[in-house]
C-alpha cells in the first residue's frame, strides 16, 4: 500500500511538472496552445520522468533529474509542435482566413 502511495506521488509530481510548459505556452499565446497538446504534454512528462530511474539513476540526484526531465520534455514537445506548424499558421488568429484561403 505504501509503495502505491509513493509511486502515485511521483506520478502526480511529474504530471504537475508536465502541465507547467503547456500552461506557460497557453498564457503566452492567449489560449492558443491547444487542448490536444495537454494530454501529450502530460504523457511526455510521465515518460521522461519514469525514464530516468529506469535508466539507472535512482538516487537523490536521479530524483532531481527526473523532475527536470518531466519539465523539459513537454517543453521540447511543444516547441517541436510549434515549429512544425510553420510561421503562418501559428500567427493566424482564429476566425481569420489564412493567406492560402484567400
Amino acid at each position: 500500500m505504501f509503495t502505491f502511495i509513493f509511486v502515485s506521488l511521483f506520478v502526480l509530481g511529474w504530471l504537475l511538472l508536465g502541465f507547467i510548459p503547456w500552461l506557460t505556452l497557453s498564457v503566452a499565446t492567449r489560449g492558443n496552445a491547444g487542448l490536444v497538446n495537454l494530454p501529450l504534454c502530460l504523457l511526455a512528462a510521465v515518460v521522461a520522468g519514469l525514464a530516468v530511474p529506469l535508466l539507472g539513476k535512482d538516487d537523490a540526484q536521479g530524483l532531481w533529474m527526473s523532475a527536470l526531465a518531466a519539465l523539459v520534455a513537454p517543453g521540447l514537445l511543444l516547441a517541436a509542435r510549434r515549429f512544425s506548424l510553420g510561421h503562418a499558421e501559428a500567427q493566424t488568429p482564429a476566425g481569420e482566413p489564412s493567406k492560402e484561403q484567400t
